[in-house]
């Protein structure tokens, strides 16, 4: 076989190949005939091509003439097609041009549609967002506690617990329990099934009926009462609403406790009483009440008031308690005109006869009860019987009467006054005496009437008196009306009345005159008292002389029988000396008012004059004055003087005192010798004793002067023991 190698040929051969290639793959991409078709035309001319180059196209003239007759007609079926589907291409263009157009222009609209859509969504969505915000605002915020929880179920379909799925702050406050969203119930409250067995139950029944319900129920492990409200917003979960109400439970168990106890001391109140609601319907008639009345408890409790006055004959009208309760005060005056308001309470005096024909004298008093809000609920009435106690009236009247009577008949101004230092009574003559009526006295106090400077006294003795309850009488001076001064002694005592209010009792007796006559006695005693110590001055000088010649002569003298005679002259010389002193110490008794004077300092003062080192000296009276003479130093120097005298070795000596119902009792004591038994009844008596005998004797009148008393108690070889006995106001001890 010849290859014949024709240029052009060869050329149209490769494009017919590679148009054959390209229509394969046209039909491929779009699956249509056409490439199809113009591919197997050009197919026919390859072939014809390659008969051409094989030099087999003389040969083979016929058949490669008729392969491109049928590849022109291929060739132009094709090109038919191609046209034909142009053709239509442009048409389903225009077509698609025009769909296109109305498609955009129903794209633009609904693009505007899709925008405004957007737009009001946009807004929706910012609301939605804004309402979540208020509401997650809402729900964390609130009060009350809110859980929203969906219900768990076994595999048989029956709840077995509840899971929460959302809590807010005041949730998770209440419960105390922090971490207890996506928490199991027994994961929250482990024990809440034994505590509450009926509380799942009561979830299920809200969520299967879609009926909200509301329970209050205490939670021990909480220690909380709960008020809980349910309800279903979708299947198999349900919201939790709940409110401690702790607090209001506790109020009202106190509230009940308050009420059973008030109905307990109701009931056991000793006055009469009884309740009555805003209705007037008795609640409450207590013991009190039943046995006055005699009408038992259970026939008078749910009536009206008007039962409550059956068992009073002919009761004229509506009850205190009636007005009360209605807030009737013009009502109240109008039928009870004696009655007292104090706040709420109404106080009326009435007399009542029972249906047995016992009367009585009744303070009623009647009060409404008002709630916290300021509303009546009811009011309460209370009856005392004051029968007797009008009776006592009657008769104190009568005794006071009398009283005043006795008062007025004594001759001395008497007063009384009460703990404010106000006159309270007075008689005829303390009015006549001070020139005041008693109308202008009473309730008044001294500074009304009299000076100032009296009238302070008046009160620093009223005080004294009221403080210690001793018994005061002391000179002080009192100003009449007209300004006339007179001296007084006004003894003052304490009364305490069976209320236990305190008042002064005063008694003023009219000294003027006397003081004048002591004042002219006084200085009488003063010139006598100058007289005597001028007489006993010049005794004792010619006395010093006399001894001092005694002297002389007993040195001078030989014969023992003259020196015998003139020594007993010279101790005569010394006892008229003695005699002399104690006159002088006895004209001074009771010269100077007695005045309170500290014991243990006179004590000290009287030891200081005396020899007495290495004697243990104890003072326990420290703090302890007591009302006596000025000599009463005398008294202790006398005793300490004894026990130096006669009391042998003396190593301790001792004063204290001991109060008594009598008084207080001062102990004097030594460890010396003691007093014989024979000698303790002569032992105060004047002119006994050892020495000059006037010692004991001048102290036993020194201490008389402000009713004290010595005596000696002491044991014969143990020392001596002089008691000395001062009367209850005449002591008193300061710290």
């Amino acid at each position: 076989m010849q290859f014949l190698i024709n240029p052009d040929t060869l050329v149209n051969f490769i494009l017919c190949v590679l148009i054959v290639v390209i229509c394969i793959i046209g039909y491929l991409r779009i699956h249509t005939i056409t490439p199809l078709v113009i591919g197997a035309g050009f197919f026919l001319f390859g072939i014809s091509h390659v008969a051409t180059l094989l030099d087999r196209g003389t040969s083979l003239e016929p058949m490669v003439t008729f392969l491109r007759v049928i590849g022109y007609i291929a060739i132009c079926s094709g090109m038919y097609l191609v046209i034909r589907e142009i053709i239509l291409r442009i048409k389903t263009e225009n077509e698609l041009t025009a769909e296109r157009l109305g498609l955009e222009q129903r794209v633009n609209e609904r693009t505007k549609e899709l925008q405004e859509s957007n737009r009001v969504l946009i807004a929706s969505d910012e609301k939605l967002r804004e309402s979540e915000k208020k509401y997650r605002t809402l729900f964390e915020n609130m009060l009350e506690g809110v859980a929203y929880c969906r219900l768990i179920y076994d595999a048989t379909g029956r709840p077995s617990g509840w899971i929460y799925l959302e809590v807010n702050d005041a949730f998770r406050r209440i419960t105390g329990i922090e971490d207890i969203t996506g928490k199991r119930m027994l994961e929250a409250m482990p024990d809440i099934r034994e505590q509450i067995p009926e509380l799942l139950d009561w979830y299920e029944r809200v969520v299967s009926t879609g009926t909200p319900e509301a329970v209050e129920t205490e939670f021990p492990s909480l220690k909380t009462w709960l008020k809980i409200s349910v309800f279903s917003p979708e299947k198999e979960h349900f919201v939790l609403v709940i409110w401690d109400i702790t607090k209001r439970k506790q109020a009202e168990r106190a509230q009940q406790e308050t009420s059973r106890h008030l109905a307990d001391i109701i009931d056991f109140l000793p006055d009469p009483t009884f309740v009555v609601d805003i209705t007037g319907e008795v609640i409450a008639w207590n013991h009190a009440m039943e046995t006055m009345s005699g009408i038992p408890a259970g026939d008078i409790l749910g009536k009206g008031t008007g039962s409550t006055v059956t068992w009073i004959r002919n009761y004229p009208g509506p009850l205190l308690i009636d007005y009360t309760l209605r807030q009737d005060i013009e009502g109240i005056k109008s039928a009870f005109p004696n009655a007292r308001f104090e706040g709420n309470v109404t106080r009326i005096m009435m007399t009542v006869t029972r249906v047995d024909q016992v009367q009585f004298s009744l303070w009623v008093s009647a009060t409404p009860l008002i709630d916290s809000n300021g509303t009546v609920t009811g009011a309460i009435e209370s009856l005392r019987d004051v029968t007797h106690l009008k009776m006592i009236e009657r008769e104190l009247r009568e005794s006071n009467t009398y009283l005043d009577a006795i008062i007025n008949t004594i001759a001395d101004p008497v007063f009384i006054k009460n703990r404010r230092q106000r006159y309270v009574t007075v008689n005829d003559r303390f009015c006549q005496y001070i020139g005041h009526t008693r109308e202008e006295l009473i309730g008044r106090t001294g500074y009304d009437f009299f000076a100032e400077d009296e009238a302070v006294v008046f009160q620093i003795t009223d005080e004294n008196v009221f403080l210690t309850g001793v018994e005061n009488e002391i000179e002080e001076n009192i100003t009449d009306s007209q300004g006339k001064t007179y001296t007084v002694s006004t003894k003052k005592s304490r009364y305490i009345n069976a209320a236990g209010e305190e008042f002064i009792v005063g008694i003023i007796r009219d000294i003027t005159k006397r003081k004048e006559t002591e004042l002219a006695l006084q200085q009488a005693l003063e010139k006598l008292g100058m007289l005597s110590s001028i007489t006993r001055h010049d005794i004792l000088n010619q006395l010093t002389g006399l001894r001092g010649y005694l002297g002389l002569a007993m040195k001078q003298e030989k014969d023992s029988e003259i020196i015998r005679f003139l020594q007993k002259a010279d101790e005569s010389g010394d006892a008229i000396r003695e005699q002399l002193e104690f006159a002088r110490d006895y004209e001074d008794l009771g010269i100077q008012a007695p005045r309170w004077q500290d014991v243990a300092a006179v004590f000290r003062s009287a030891v200081s004059q005396l020899p007495l080192d290495g004697i243990d000296i104890d003072t326990g009276v420290s703090g302890l004055f007591i009302h006596a003479d000025p000599l009463i130093g005398k008294v202790f120097y006398t005793l300490l003087e004894n026990t130096c005298r006669h009391g042998g070795a003396v190593t301790s000596i001792s004063l204290s005192n001991e109060e008594t119902p009598a008084g207080l009792v001062l102990t004097y004591r030594d460890n010396g010798t003691g007093i014989a038994a024979e000698d303790k009844s002569r032992l105060f008596t004047r002119g006994f004793g050892k020495h000059t005998g006037l010692g004991l004797f001048l102290s036993r009148e020194i201490l008389a002067i402000t009713s004290m008393t010595i005596s000696e108690s002491g044991e014969p070889g143990k020392g001596v023991q002089f008691e000395i006995s001062v009367p209850v106001g005449a002591y008193r001890f300061v710290p």
